[in-house]
């Protein structure tokens, strides 16, 4: 898994398994984003064709400041319903969206917009 953050967006790039210490890189990286940014964190999560691994299970429980989820955007290729991504959003307070990797910049203009939660 790949971490980065943009123009206060952080981004996760998924390869196909994402490991124990990949969830725990991650949450690291976003309670710091969301202690400095003081404000929702907007994220794009961007998943590879062939990933499988269980990311947001693992962390909805880690994750301390819950409410300091912006926007979410999911760039996945598959269909919401064979990936399982229409879950996603009962996990999580924050607004969701699931985008094509065509349509990857749109997502990423999204998650960054200020919406309803953000």
């Amino acid at each position: 898994m790949n971490l980065s953050e943009e123009d206060g967006l952080n981004l996760v790039e998924a390869a196909r398994t994402v490991q124990t210490s990949d969830c725990d890189t991650f949450v690291a990286v976003f309670e710091r984003s969301a202690r400095r940014r003081n404000d929702t964190v907007p994220m794009l999560l961007a998943l590879a064709p062939n990933f499988s691994g269980g990311l947001w299970r693992d962390l909805k429980f880690d994750i301390r400041p819950k409410d300091s989820f912006g926007r979410i955007a999911i760039v996945d290729d598959q269909k919401p319903e064979k990936r399982g991504t229409r879950i996603f959003d009962r996990l999580f307070r924050a607004e969701l969206q699931v985008f094509p990797f065509s349509k990857r910049k749109q997502a990423e203009n999204w998650a960054q917009a200020r919406g309803v939660n953000a």
